[in-house]
């Protein structure tokens, strides 16, 4: 019964840990309603929320997204889709490796 309960209790822990993606942005960039600024960041969904989390301060902001599955096969990595105009670098789209998964920002 004590080892049902711990293999229980882990398995609550694995279910109730989001997972999260890492991301390296080059420089300021847009994405949503918020601004990036150049590092290394873990990126984390719970729903529609996306939470950006700078790993050398590890300050965090959050912005919404639409989650859209492509179906078919999952990529292969963690890839920023980016347009650049008038000088802003805008973050449009992050496919998240390991899943079948994009992020789309409006």
């Amino acid at each position: 019964m004590k080892n049902f309960l711990i293999g229980f209790a882990l398995l609550g822990l694995a279910i109730a840990s989001a997972k999260s993606y890492e991301i390296s942005v080059d420089s300021v960039s847009k994405v949503g309603d918020i601004q990036l600024q150049p590092g290394l960041y873990k990126v984390s969904v719970d729903g529609s929320k996306v939470k950006f989390t700078a790993e050398n301060s590890g300050k965090s902001v959050e912005t919404n997204a639409t989650v859209e599955s492509n179906g078919k096969n999952k990529f292969d990595n963690t890839a920023l889709e980016t347009v650049q105009a008038n000088g802003v670098n805008t973050i449009n789209e992050i496919d998240l490796g390991g899943t079948t998964n994009k992020l789309i920002f409006k």
